[in-house]
């Protein structure tokens, strides 16, 4: 049986991730979020799962979360296969984002540190509580979802700042857990799930979740620890740095 972990679960990307490696039959999926109680969406799934899909509490941003979410699956399960660190923010959205992480002259520090604790620390600090468990799986990978926002050479625009930066620090972040953990067998790997309609995407994104997201988990499935420290879309193309 194989195990996944996927943060921010509750909605989007990580919902729709939650309930394609649920529908496998051999896979046990502890969808996470910060707000069990209000992911209604989640835990209709959950419910009509079977028990493959098990919907744990789980704040990235704070450590005692981390550290009670990484006991109650240590007391459930010998190991993780897969960690997907999907949770994320981009406040306000790509349609309004808030000035004060995107907007030069109306910047805030404390705004612009939230997206970085959220998109760029958390998914470290996540991997890194969940190490030992991702030791002892069956080709263990750790997957960090980017964005292409954060590729230096597609980036031609000013604007957003803190969002797009914290994906580039994740991407550099994943090539530094990509070689201290390739000695462990764990594959390291950012990938990029489209522009899609998701409350973050907003209405004007370029796909819908089910147009990308099966073939991402396509990809996630087929890397080895040759791919560790690689950058990918959602096709499985290489994306710049």
């Amino acid at each position: 049986m194989r195990t996944v972990l996927i943060t921010g679960a509750n909605r989007g990307i990580g919902l729709l991730l939650s309930r394609l490696y649920g529908e496998r039959g051999d896979t046990i999926v502890y969808a996470t979020c910060r707000r069990p109680d209000r992911a209604n969406d989640l835990r209709s799934l959950s419910a009509d799962s079977g028990g493959a899909v098990r919907v744990l509490q789980l704040d990235v941003t704070d450590g005692p979360s981390i550290a009670a979410c990484v006991e109650r699956v240590r007391n459930e399960a010998a190991c993780i296969d897969l960690l997907i660190n999907n949770a994320g923010i981009l406040p306000g959205g790509v349609a309004a984002r808030e000035p004060s992480s995107s907007a030069f002259g109306s910047l805030s520090a404390e705004a612009m540190l939230e997206v970085f604790r959220t998109n760029t620390i958390a998914p470290v600090t996540v991997s890194q509580a969940f190490a030992a468990l991702l030791q002892a799986g069956d080709e263990p990978r750790i997957i960090n979802v980017s964005s292409d926002a954060g590729s230096f050479s597609r980036s031609a625009t000013g604007g957003s700042y803190a969002y797009p930066a914290s994906k580039a620090a994740l991407n550099f972040m994943t090539r530094c857990m990509a070689a201290d953990l390739k000695d462990s067998g764990i594959v390291v790997a950012a990938v990029h799930p489209g522009f899609v309609r998701t409350d973050m995407g907003g209405p004007g994104a370029h796909n819908e979740p089910e147009e990308t997201v099966p073939s991402l988990a396509e990809v996630i499935d087929r890397l080895s620890i040759e791919d560790t420290g690689g950058f990918y879309n959602w096709d499985g193309r290489p994306i710049p740095w």
